[in-house]
């Protein structure tokens, strides 16, 4: 674990940043965009946010690169799964009923 420190006043600073960032992505949700345009926003907004929390209030702005790489590898395979396998599952419910319609209007 590395010696640098900060002190309470980053972590306000971080807060603030978060707070208004998600003022601004509410913000973003309402506003009157192209639904490609709010989702890419609202992606690189959720980016920024969470690689913030990654860096100050899980400690690993100051770690080792080795580290970092790892705690990021797993965030990123955990969140892939966690979109890969529901939206798997949805397809599949979504042609099983597309299936039914069709052979329902017949």
């Amino acid at each position: 674990m590395s010696t640098q420190t900060h002190g309470y006043r980053t972590y306000w600073i971080i807060w603030a940043i978060l707070l208004v960032a998600t003022l601004v992505m509410i913000a973003i949700g309402e506003a009157d965009l192209s639904l490609t345009t709010q989702a890419g926003l609202l992606l690189l907004g959720s980016a920024v946010k969470a690689s913030l929390i990654v860096f100050y209030f899980m400690h690993l702005r100051f770690e080792k690169a080795a580290l970092v790489v790892v705690v990021l590898v797993g965030i990123f395979v955990t969140s892939t799964l966690m979109f890969m396998v529901p939206a798997y599952d949805g397809t599949q419910i979504f042609e099983r009923s597309s299936h039914h319609s069709v052979e329902g209007a017949k």
